[in-house]
């Protein structure tokens, strides 16, 4: 069964050999990307297109919350 991820810290996420890479000032976390059905980011956190190809490849959702965590917006992958 695939799961949530909840990110509430800074810093940046990453595909790192075939996997999600988070990245804080303080810890390097990987994250399976085989378990993971949505992502919900409510920190101030950076990514760039090809991570976001990534998780539209692997159909992976991600919801964007505010520093207030009031909703943002979602990145919806294209239909397989």
């Amino acid at each position: 069964m695939k799961k949530r991820v909840f990110i509430f810290n800074d810093g940046e996420l990453k595909r790192k050999d075939n996997t999600v890479y988070f990245e804080t000032e303080e810890t390097k976390k990987y994250l399976p990307i085989e378990d993971i059905k949505e992502i919900y980011i409510f920190g101030e956190v950076s990514l760039n297109k090809k991570f976001l190809d990534y998780m539209s490849q692997k159909e992976v959702i991600l919801h964007f919350f505010n520093y207030y965590g009031y909703y943002t917006g979602t990145f919806y992958p294209r239909e397989h």
